[in-house]
């Protein structure tokens, strides 16, 4: 993944009020599973501007894409918190904009953030303030849920009642947002996230030794000396995998062990 941070700059539409009202309560209430303004400022013109920043990580598609299906605990971190931040929004505690589905991304460290935006604000140089895709801040987020738990094995107990306050949920209500959370931590411990790197990053292939040439066929002195310098190196292979030569001459001890215990004792 990208290790820096991604810069995204909006500016208002016809109206800047409800822009710096969501900067305001952004700026006074800050937060982890927020993207945070950068900086605000005015063109030459006079136009608004609010530079955000992007947390660096992929969307949270992309991001379960490269877990696989996820256990319920790392469903329960991936979710957890935004279930909170929509808890919040209802009750008036945080002021969301409207986002799309890829604007929760999964930063660096595991941690989901919502990349909203200023409301009617459009990216800066783009003489339209309409966005496809966009959703109220609190609906962005139950998608994001949704998104998750449908990757989560169908067979876990706890998925019918989780896509069942889902769906509850989306109505806005703010009992069924808090009965969604109550089932997300209900459902199991948080697990941390992790992922393995894409494929192809970190593969290395091996050297593929020429053919020998009827001058130098080699000897079978050549041959066991290769041999023994494979498994000093690589280990000895066992079931499709390498395993450690100290490793090996450990269990032939033990195993060595128990068959001289086990004739000990029938001698008796």
């Amino acid at each position: 993944m990208d290790t820096d941070e991604e810069r995204r700059t909006w500016w208002t539409a016809a109206s800047e009020d409800a822009a710096l009202a969501w900067v305001a309560a952004r700026s006074a209430t800050p937060e982890r599973h927020l993207g945070p303004v950068h900086a605000v400022g005015r063109t030459g013109a006079g136009a608004l501007v609010i530079e955000l920043l992007r947390p660096a990580g992929p969307s949270i598609a992309v991001a379960l894409d490269r877990i696989g299906t996820p256990s319920v605990g790392v469903a329960v971190t991936l979710t957890s918190p935004l279930v909170d931040l929509a808890v919040d929004a209802v009750r008036g505690a945080v002021l969301l904009g409207p986002a799309r589905s890829d604007d929760v991304v999964v930063d660096d460290s595991g941690a989901v953030v919502l990349c909203d935006r200023p409301t009617d604000a459009a990216p800066l140089g783009d003489g339209s303030s309409v966005e496809s895709g966009l959703a109220e801040g609190i609906s962005a987020l139950l998608l994001a849920v949704r998104i998750v738990w449908e990757r989560v094995d169908p067979q876990e107990p706890c998925r019918p009642g989780i896509d069942a306050a889902i769906v509850a949920a989306r109505s806005g209500d703010p009992d069924a947002l808090v009965a969604l959370r109550e089932a997300v931590r209900d459902a199991g411990a948080p697990r941390p996230v992790r992922w393995d790197p894409p494929a192809g990053l970190f593969s290395f292939e091996e050297a593929v030794s020429p053919a020998p040439g009827p001058e130098s066929t080699g000897s079978a002195v050549d041959a066991v000396i290769g041999r023994v310098r494979d498994v000093v190196e690589r280990g000895v292979p066992v079931g499709g995998r390498w395993v450690p030569v100290r490793q090996v001459g450990v269990g032939v001890v033990v195993a060595v062990g128990v068959v001289v215990s086990a004739v000990m004792v029938l001698g008796r």
